[in-house]
Parts: C-alpha cells; structure tokens; sequence
C-alpha cells in the first residue's frame, strides 16, 4: 500500500526494513499517527497491511500456492547458480528438467474459462525478479489459452516466459545492481538454453522477448515477421507486469498503462495479441484495494469480461458495506490502486 493511504488502527502485514537492513517495525503492529509519521521520516513509501476482506476475496488462485512455493523454490535454486552455469551444466540440466515438469501442472491448472479466469489472482506485481518471472509466465499463458494453442506449444510458451529473464543470472554486478543497457542477457540466455538441449522455440523467446515490431527493440533490432509469436506474446506480458509493478510504486494510474501499451500497438506490439491479452486480464485483480474519483476507498470483488474497467466493488459507507457495479454507475470510476 502507498504509505499516504496508511491510516491508524491497521494493521501491518510485513516487517518493515529500511535501505540499510534495519527493522523499523515488525509484522502485525497496530500502526498510529506516529508510527506513520516516522515511516515517512525514513523515506518508506509502501507498505504491506494485513486486510482479512482482501484476503477472503483472493482466495481463488489461478495455480494452488502449494504449486507457486515449488516452483518458485525450483527457480531460485536454478539462478543462484549464477556464473557457474557453465561449470554445473549437468545440475543446470536437472532443475530445468524439475521446472519442465511443473510446468506441465501448471497449465493443467490453470486451464479455465475465461470468465472464471478475470476473478482469479494471476499476478503479483512486485519487484523481485523470482515474482516478476512468475507473473510473465502465468500472464503469457493466459493469453496461450485465448489462442488455442496445443499443449506442447503451451508448454514451450510457458516454459520460456518463465525463463525469459534467465541470462541476467549469468551477467556481472555491480554493487549488487545489474547495468545491461543493451539487453544481452536474452543472447546470453538463449545460449544458456540451447547448451541445456532445450528447444530452439524456447530459446528464441528468450533471445527477442525485447524486440519490437519496427525494429526498435533490443538487442537485434528484428522486425515484425522476423519475431516469433511466442515472443511476442512475453513481450507483452512482460511490459505490462513492470509497468504494473511501476504504476503500483509511483502511485499512479493503471489505466495510463493499458493506454500506454495501446499507444505502441503495431510499433512495438502485434495489436491482435495485445486486444487479446487486454481482454483476458484482470486490470483489478478481485481483492484489489482501489480509490475511486470520489477519494473513497473499496475492494474489487468482481470483474466483468466485457467490462474489464468497470468491476464491481465493494465500498463502505456510513449505513455497512455495499456492493456497487461500477457498469451501472457512470458518475463513479477507479482511479488508481492503492493496493493488489
């Protein structure tokens, strides 16, 4: 949650840290004026607040959180190799084996319909490469399913959105911060991959998932039908999941990223993918904490297919809590989200 949105009496769902390592307050503190007033004096900006409503309404998971821990546990094994991969081709070979098989759970769980799919929790917007890598994956997938496409081409989109960032694993640091202006972790990840036997599918979306149709993206300037579908497809989900993570950090709004993306159709996105993808989305996943242009505060609690912009929510006013469908309100309209 933006930290401006902080009022007394909630209560704190994470540790708070400052940049230094240092716990300025601990998981399930009642926060106060003061104490949000000193998170400010420290420079925080978000934090995570426990909100059992959100929690109810999140209870829907597009793949079970038992799957997320194994495959997330799995990957991260994968990257600590960092450098090494090289000289641990044999154990590189056998987590990726492990990931493939998740793999293979993964979309049979999440195959549904995609009036279901909308009031499910996708996507985690968050900053950590592990969340962000997930989030793509399942993102691209999605879209895999709108298209029909047969479960081994499911297999190899998912597999290579979910590794798609992988060459950064292998590139130095400085400071802890990674500088790859020129985007060569996706050659050095396709290389990766095709040491490991993967297919050439896979590698190539790792290789152009930051290429775009005119010829502007990195790192080979390829053009329109020199790019993979596939890649197209992680492309968009990538862009969209950063600038999400993004918007949710700057505090500003989720519908500049979809006009944002619409904007860059047919220079940097195939336009027929991105319709697809726009329309198979939650812009607010159920369980969103959002303002409205009133400056009041409500829980997303369902989307509508047709409607993606305009769900139903949950508000709370002076006589309890009341249901509003914003499809039947012209005068009401989200502003932001304050919380996923």
């Amino acid at each position: 949650m933006i930290i401006d949105y902080a009022e007394p009496g909630m209560i704190l769902g994470q540790d708070v840290i400052d940049e230094y390592g240092k716990l300025l307050l601990e998981q399930g503190i009642t926060l106060t004026e003061s104490y949000i007033k000193r998170l400010k004096k420290f420079g925080i900006n978000t934090i995570r607040i426990f909100d059992q409503e959100a929690t109810l309404l999140k209870q829907q998971q597009v793949i079970s959180s038992e799957l997320r821990t194994e495959l997330s546990l799995c990957f991260q094994a994968l990257s600590s190799l960092q450098t090494s991969f090289l000289a641990n081709e044999k154990l590189t070979f056998l987590y990726l084996e492990q990931i493939g098989n998740l793999i293979n759970n993964i979309i049979d769980q999440a195959s549904q319909p995609a009036t279901t799919m909308i009031n499910t929790q996708i996507y985690y917007p968050n900053q950590q490469e592990l969340v962000h890598s997930i989030n793509v994956c399942l993102l691209s997938l999605i879209t895999g399913f709108q298209l029909n496409l047969s479960k081994d081409d499911l297999y190899e989109l998912a597999l290579g959105a979910l590794l798609h960032d992988i060459g950064k694993a292998t590139l130095p640091r400085i400071n802890g911060l990674l500088f790859d202006s020129a985007k060569l972790h996706t050659l050095y990840g396709r290389n990766l991959l095709l040491r490991s036997k993967l297919s050439p599918k896979i590698a190539r979306i790792v290789a152009e998932h930051h290429e775009a149709l005119d010829g502007s993206g990195l790192p080979l300037g390829l053009t329109n039908n020199k790019i993979h579908l596939f890649s197209k497809i992680v492309a968009i989900a990538n862009y969209f999941d950063k600038a999400i993570t993004k918007a949710a950090i700057e505090n500003t709004s989720q519908l500049e990223v979809i006009e944002g993306m619409l904007a860059k159709s047919n220079t940097h996105f195939d336009v027929h993918l991105l319709t697809i993808f726009i329309h198979t989305i939650p812009i607010y996943p159920v369980g969103s904490l959002v303002l409205l242009n009133t400056k009041q505060v409500a829980h997303v609690t369902k989307n509508h297919q047709s409607h993606l912009l305009r769900p139903e929510i949950k508000l709370n006013t002076k006589l309890g809590k009341v249901v509003v469908n914003l499809r039947q309100e012209p005068n009401l309209a989200i502003s932001k989200v304050i919380e996923y």
